[in-house]
């Protein structure tokens, strides 16, 4: 089992559970700030400093320190925790953002309620439209973005206090998982990129 040793408050810690999630890893999240003995453990791992994240990977390597998101996935596909091709699948599919996702569910419920009470006429469309929106809420997925090769992950949309960048589209690019061994997927990606190795 992977425990993420950190804090609510840490950006860091926020975009690796997220990562995590994303890769649909199994993890335990430890928040230190409340935890004292947790804390205490998450020294042991970094020669007595405070650190956030840590992730101990608990299978002898060494932990992940403040890891970014290729490094942890990396990681996971290093120690067999996780293959290169599902990593690329995983990530591939989500196109949406977190913060968009909740719009467009909400979105979605209130055209699907809307159908109900609306005008004959329009209840079919709004229906429609509602369940559409609402799903790709739901999975994190929209059809539209994927025809026009587009991201809103690591932008505005996603998380709008951790963003990296203004737009709140942009083009998924394309990356490489290259492995220790040599080996390279081709991926696309959105903002959670891919490349393990060091």
């Amino acid at each position: 089992m992977i425990i993420v040793y950190g804090a609510d408050w840490c950006e860091d810690t926020r975009r690796s559970l997220r990562h995590l999630r994303r890769l649909g890893v199994p993890h335990e999240y430890v928040n230190i700030d409340e935890d004292l003995d947790a804390l205490d453990r998450a020294k042991s791992l970094t020669e007595g400093k405070r650190r956030t994240p840590i992730i101990d990977l608990e299978l002898g390597g060494a932990p992940l320190v403040e890891p970014d998101n290729d490094s942890l996935t990396g990681a996971l596909v290093e120690r067999d925790m996780l293959s290169n091709e599902v990593a690329v699948e995983r990530l591939a599919v989500q196109n949406v953002g977190d913060f968009e996702r909740v719009l467009r569910t909400i979105t979605g419920a209130a055209l699907w309620l809307a159908s109900r009470v609306g005008p004959r006429g329009a209840r079919w469309p709004l229906g429609s439209a509602g369940a559409v929106i609402g799903l790709s809420g739901v999975t994190g997925w929209c059809p539209l973005y994927q025809a026009a090769d587009v991201t809103s992950i690591d932008g505005p949309g996603d998380r709008p206090d951790e963003t990296t960048r203004d737009g709140w589209l942009v083009p998924r690019r394309s990356r490489h998982l290259s492995l220790e061994s040599g080996a390279a997927v081709s991926a696309h990606t959105g903002g959670d990129g891919l490349k393990a190795g060091k």
